[in-house]
């Protein structure tokens, strides 16, 4: 079984080291992440699902955990994760069953670390 915070870490810590080393770029980067997930005409919440289902159509397993736990960070339900994977699936075809059904275990997980919390 996948431990997502794990592997979130692990993007994460992936990442830093990335960004330091290419300067600009990675600041770049990050503030094109920053800006184009915040509210606007659309709300993080929709922006980060947005996301979440393009990571699982070009197939992302960084990406997937980063915006399902974004997503749900920014108040995502389970079902409205669903209904994001099943527009991934109209969109990647097969393969994003396969990393739709990754992307429903870690908001299991993470929805429970949430519900925990309460």
């Amino acid at each position: 079984m996948t431990d997502y915070d794990e592997k979130l870490s692990e993007v994460i810590q992936n990442n830093r080291n990335l960004f330091h080393s290419i300067g600009d770029v990675g600041k770049g980067f990050s503030e094109v992440h920053k800006h184009a997930t915040e509210a606007g005409a659309l709300d993080t919440k929709t922006k980060l699902l947005e996301a979440l289902a393009i990571a699982i159509a070009i197939r992302c397993d960084g990406c997937i955990v980063q915006h399902t736990k974004g997503a749900i960070k920014a108040g995502a339900t389970r079902q409205e994760i669903i209904e994001t994977i099943d527009v991934a699936i109209m969109m990647g075809g097969g393969p994003s069953t396969v990393y739709g059904g990754r992307a429903l275990a870690c908001a299991d997980q993470y929805l429970k670390e949430e519900e925990a919390k309460k």
